[in-house]
């Protein structure tokens, strides 16, 4: 028999598959009718190509979609249904499951005996590799390699997407970064032909990974040479300020922003900090945790670089995915394989971050700590998207009653079952849409 406190599981029937470990019974309830969200594009299915529905793990067939509907609907008032979708649901022995402890963001212990049935929530397609195009560049005279992921101006992020080939996202909210999380980029309008986004010599960077003065948010400035024909190469920016000093070049500042991460650097002059790169990973599994690495290859030849995408919830439930690259908390960083630069600290407590919501206890599942798939405030194109994330961390006061959220309506429906509390870092998590994810894997 199933305890009275399961009955919110049902709930969500529509979007999950379940697989019972023992037969559950119910009464009829009022509670039972088809959800009508409508002012959140609520859908019991969560994931879409383009303009194309799913059904399950594959694009639904002419007709397929209605028929579906139907079923759910019919599965959803306690009728039998043989359908099968991409979400599945499936009921274990108990709520334990392996975790990773990410400072900040400590996992709670389960209070279900081991009579209680817990909840594993299985997303099709949870983790995929994403090929994202590197762009080169100069530090110390050296070869630093980055992408571009977004861009607080949308000529800019235009200009990008088709530098890159790649899909580069206008976030204003980037310009609202304070001066003290940026670091310096300078691009060259004219000069020596190269490969830079202008078509000129590589930008140059003022800092790399290792750095205190690091960042991935970068102010873009650009550079001039007042008599192209004399240009040369400039491969740091302590040899800019002496070109600029003796006038031969201008620098024009901007309030430009671009998230740039460094993935792959070739250390500074002074020997203090090694050439490096990103922390690898030898393989990705298809619904398991994210691993203490994000990167899956980086080829300098092919100029391209493979990170695990994460797939999550939209603010109106829709699918997701995300990389992550770097961290402002060491702990973090660490935990998850990324760099750790603090500079992005200063973001935390200003519009150019927002808020995505982890769990640290109830249905587990393939988020960061072993449970659910995290909750974002915005996704791309949102006005008020921005990569850097403030964590919030929910908990559940009684894990066993616990049920999946999967957008921000489910979140404030279920606050007086659960705490927020703001894990004090920020992540680099640039989102893409499953239709970017799906065109740009390995």
């Amino acid at each position: 028999m199933m305890k009275k406190q399961y009955l919110g599981l049902l709930l969500i029937i529509p979007i999950f598959t379940v697989s019972a470990a023992s037969t559950f019974t119910i009464s009829p309830a009022n509670a039972l009718v088809q959800r009508d969200f409508s002012f959140l594009n609520d859908q019991h299915l969560t994931a879409g190509f383009g303009e194309n529905k799913v059904c399950g793990d594959h694009m639904c067939a002419p007709g397929e979609w209605s028929k579906l509907q139907m079923s759910i609907n019919a599965a959803q008032l306690g009728n039998k249904t043989e359908s099968t979708s991409h979400v599945t649901m499936t009921t274990v022995p108990s709520m334990s499951a392996p975790v990773q402890n990410v400072s900040g963001m400590t996992p709670q212990a389960s209070t279900a005996s081991s009579q209680d049935l817990g909840s594993v929530l299985k997303l099709s397609n949870a983790n995929l590799p994403i090929v994202i195009p590197l762009v080169r560049g100069l530090y110390d005279g050296k070869d630093v390699f980055y992408i571009t992921t977004e861009a607080s101006n949308s000529n800019v992020a235009s200009t990008l997407t088709n530098f890159t080939n790649f899909p580069v996202t206008y976030a204003p909210t980037l310009a609202k970064a304070p001066p003290s999380a940026l670091a310096q980029f300078y691009i060259f309008k004219n000069g020596v032909k190269g490969s830079g986004e202008l078509g000129f010599q590589p930008t140059v960077s003022d800092s790399i990974p290792g750095d205190s003065g690091y960042s991935p948010l970068w102010q873009i400035n650009y550079v001039e040479w007042k008599d192209p024909t004399n240009a040369t190469i400039l491969g740091s920016d302590d040899q800019i300020t002496d070109v600029l000093n003796q006038g031969k070049i201008t620098v024009t500042p901007t309030n430009i922003v671009v998230n740039a991460p460094i993935i792959q650097w070739g250390g500074n002059n002074q020997g203090t900090i090694s050439a490096g790169n990103m922390k690898m990973r030898d393989n990705i599994t298809e619904s398991g945790a994210y691993g203490n690495a994000q990167v899956l290859s980086i080829d300098t030849q092919k100029m391209q670089v493979t990170f695990v995408a994460h797939r999550g919830f939209a603010p109106d439930g829709s699918t997701i995915y995300y990389i992550a690259t770097d961290a402002s908390q060491m702990g973090p960083a660490n935990a998850l394989g990324v760099v750790f630069t603090n500079k992005t600290q200063n973001t935390i407590s200003t519009s150019s971050s927002a808020d995505l919501y982890q769990f640290s206890n109830g249905i587990a599942g393939s988020g960061p700590l072993g449970f659910q798939s995290g909750v974002a405030s915005a996704k791309e194109g949102d006005k008020y998207y921005s990569p850097m994330w403030r964590i919030q961390v929910i908990t559940w006061k009684d894990p066993s009653m616990a049920t999946v959220l999967e957008n921000i309506h489910d979140i404030t429906s279920k606050s007086d079952l659960t705490t927020t509390k703001l894990a004090g870092f920020v992540v680099n998590c640039p989102f893409f849409s499953a239709e970017t994810v799906y065109s740009h894997m390995q």
